[in-house]
């Protein structure tokens, strides 16, 4: 499936060197969830890509702090706090207050718009995400 995904991270306006299976692992355990599969594939290939309006937060790389300052981790907490459910994973946003999440162990994609209050599922997975993210704003 990496391989698969080596074209999705093509896509990507940015081409950020990706994270080590190591790096997913600590940050599924600071989460307490399980990543997607595509997600971790691609973020091991392309850290923080970026789709469209959809900049995506990077996973924390020690041997890179200054580029991954702003991470998954961190923004996940922060939404988490102001009422994000704690099976979700906050994964892009687009400057608007919007963001892209994901459910721990699953593979779908949801848009949290900062007016309502639950996250509404949007894609069926990250690559049909990639594929439609030109098109979809929020």
């Amino acid at each position: 499936m990496e391989n698969e995904m080596e074209q999705f991270a093509k896509k990507s306006a940015t081409k950020k060197k990706g994270v080590s299976a190591l790096c997913l692992q600590e940050t599924e355990q600071l989460l307490a969830v399980l990543l997607d599969e595509q997600y971790k594939n691609l973020i091991k290939i392309v850290n923080a890509p970026e789709y469209g309006e959809w900049c995506f937060y990077p996973i924390k790389d020690k041997n890179n702090l200054k580029k991954t300052f702003d991470d998954v981790v961190r923004n996940t907490k922060l939404k988490r706090t102001e009422g994000l459910p704690s099976a979700f994973i906050a994964i892009a946003e687009n400057g608007t207050g919007n963001f892209l999440c994901m459910m721990s162990g699953e593979s779908r994609i949801y848009h949290k718009n900062h007016e309502h209050e639950e996250p509404e599922e949007i894609f069926s997975n990250l690559k049909e995400f990639i594929q439609h993210a030109e098109a979809f704003e929020s």
